[in-house]
């Protein structure tokens, strides 16, 4: 049950938090207040839509008051108590003329008659009027805050030298500024872990943070591996951790709005699906393989594919070689995707709803710089999907606010952040790619992949396109203008645009980069007993350079028909690696095996001339 003086915040698309400053008496209608931005009007609302918004989860109770009353006004000086009265006084009667103080023309011939009573200014009447209202509906709300000067609720810029907050205690460690590199580190170390972990402990976290992200570690040149050093000295602090967690509401789930009303019209072009584009964002961050965390892997690609319609992000793929057509594809063969059971793979729970594309565009715009060198006159999304492959025309960097999503969590690259559209909030120009040394040789691909997940989330239902979210413009076009949706079984899709290659068969199973698979066909056939009688012969697969845990034989007499090829036993320990992961892995496990040798051969030859 709402009451006076309740709090009421919504969070998206942006942050309110409303005041109730009165209830009629048959509890149908309340006027509301807006405490945070500096001017601010009373609004009339609905008392049934406020609680209908609190039972959906759109909005919730806050249980602190951001404006709390001062304590022990009573030994403020004198000098605060005489300010306070003074302009309680001026408003006292004002005030208790609900609801027609609430009431823009009613108040304003209440506000004259105030002025010309009190001989005091226009701005004046309201400035007490809205401080009243903003901090609780007390007559203490108009005590001065002059110790609290200073931009209250603004993000102080970082200087070079000067540390922020208050000064550290005697014999304290010396502090660190958490400038926007710092707080991104923060925002990685909170929402990187899968939700099958265990239950979040702040402080848990915290400590692990530390553990991986503030010790030295330099990476060879020459072997690209991880050499850990000593922690370093200047640390943040639990309390700024905590702070910035709480002040970026990371460990709040993005909440899908409701769909548009079937009678808004957001005037935009085009129908949801009939196009995507393409596009890929270099990340400035090397990744470290899951099967030796001691072994960088490269600096990772972000491949999207955006509805233009919508400005929703359809499908991802994230991939470990120069940006490349094979690559983008498979950002397409994501979009065709169950997203629900695709975040699953990567330990984020979500509902249908949340990320609802599950399509085949009939136009797909590719960057000029994927699309060099690839005929996509005659690519196979024509030939199998009737999907045309254009080359997309000039615009103004990426979907727009994607980059910023992305940078909150994710370093980029200087010559893809072009257009300096990532500026976050806090005016400390986030997305203006700063490289950050200290995510360097932690994160794996899974973890990488699980927080691009997290920002394109947060991207679809947080950022506005013309007064809507992505989310929300593509269900409104889906129901409106859905006739551009196409939809094809999701394992024709992918297996049709993975890349192929060949592999052989062998008495051990089919084998693709040093693993060995089985298929219900080869088990039916018996392949491998005949490799093993007869030789070995060759076959084509198509597979995912991301996740080698099943592989795709083609079957040459079926063009469109393919079969699953799982990790048969002895290639099992190598579940969830990378193409370049397993390759690593085979190269390092070869030196092992190679230098041994060496050492024993050197000293029998040794021996030898010695005698």
């Amino acid at each position: 049950m709402i009451t006076r003086n309740d709090l009421i915040e919504y969070a998206d698309p942006q942050r309110k938090v409303f005041r109730v400053l009165w209830i009629d008496d048959a509890g149908t209608a309340a006027y509301i207040f807006n405490v945070l931005p500096k001017t601010a009007e009373a609004q009339l609302a609905r008392v049934a839509m406020l609680e209908a918004d609190l039972a959906a989860g759109r909005a919730r109770l806050l249980a602190e008051d951001p404006w709390p009353l001062p304590q022990q006004p009573a030994l403020r000086p004198p000098k605060h108590l005489q300010i306070r009265d003074r302009a309680w006084d001026v408003v006292r009667d004002l005030v208790a003329m609900e609801p027609a103080i609430y009431e823009p023309r009613r108040r304003g011939q209440l506000v004259m008659a105030c002025m010309e009573r009190h001989n005091v200014s226009h701005p004046t009447v309201y400035r007490y009027l809205r401080r009243y209202w903003q901090r609780g509906l007390n007559a203490d709300a108009l005590l001065p805050d002059y110790a609290n000067s200073g931009a209250r609720g603004k993000i102080r810029a970082v200087s070079e030298g000067v540390q922020r907050g208050r000064p550290r205690k005697a014999g304290a460690a010396p502090g660190v500024n958490a400038d926007a590199a710092m707080r991104r580190i923060f925002r990685v170390a909170a929402t990187r872990l899968p939700e099958s972990a265990a239950p979040f402990a702040r402080r848990a976290v915290f400590d692990q943070m530390l553990r991986d992200f503030f010790h030295q570690r330099s990476i060879e040149t020459d072997t690209m591996r991880v050499r850990p050093g000593e922690q370093e000295s200047a640390l943040p602090t639990y309390g700024q951790f905590s702070y910035w967690l709480d002040q970026d509401h990371l460990l709040d789930k993005p909440q899908p709005l409701p769909p548009l009303p079937a009678a808004t019209d957001p005037g935009r072009p085009g129908r949801p699906g009939a196009a995507f584009r393409v596009e890929a964002i270099r990340a400035d961050v090397r990744l470290v393989s899951r099967a030796d965390r001691g072994q960088v892997l490269g600096q990772p690609v972000i491949y999207t594919a955006t509805d233009v319609f919508s400005g929703m992000v359809a499908g991802i793929y994230v991939g470990m070689e120069r940006p490349n057509w094979r690559h983008a594809l498979l950002a397409l063969a994501n979009a065709a995707a169950d997203k629900q059971r695709y975040c699953l793979r990567f330990g984020r729970d979500i509902g249908a709803a949340t990320w609802p594309a599950q399509h085949v565009p009939g136009l797909v715009f590719a960057d000029a710089a994927l699309a060099a060198g690839v005929d996509l006159e005659h690519d196979v999304l024509l030939n199998q999907f009737q999907a045309r492959c254009l080359v997309a025309p000039p615009h103004e960097g990426h979907a727009p606010g994607l980059e910023a999503e992305l940078a909150r969590r994710i370093p980029l690259r200087h010559d893809v952040a072009r257009h300096g559209q990532g500026a976050d909030q806090d005016g400390e120009g986030e997305g203006e790619t700063l490289r950050c040394a200290r995510m360097d040789g932690v994160l794996d691909l899974e973890q990488f992949t699980r927080l691009v997940i997290d920002s394109v989330l947060h991207y679809n239902h947080s950022n506005p396109q013309g007064g809507a979210t992505p989310q929300q413009l593509w269900a409104w076009g889906a129901v409106q203008r859905g006739a551009a949706l196409r939809q094809f079984p999701e394992d024709l899709v992918r297996c049709c645009l993975l890349p192929v290659t060949e592999a052989m068969v062998t008495a051990q199973g089919i084998r693709v980069q040093g693993n060995h698979y089985e298929c219900v066909r080869a088990l039916d056939e018996q392949w491998f007993e005949r490799a093993a009688k007869h030789g070995q012969w060759p076959v084509k697969v198509a597979y995912d350079p991301a996740s080698l845990d099943m592989v795709y034989l083609l079957d040459p007499r079926a063009p469109l028909h393919f079969h699953a090829c799982h990790l048969a036993d002895g290639s099992s320990m190598h579940r969830r690696l990378s193409s370049i992961e397993l390759s690593l892995l085979r190269a390092q496990q070869q030196r092992q095996f190679v230098e041994p040798v060496h050492s024993v051969a050197f000293e029998k030859m040794v021996a030898a001339l010695a005698r």
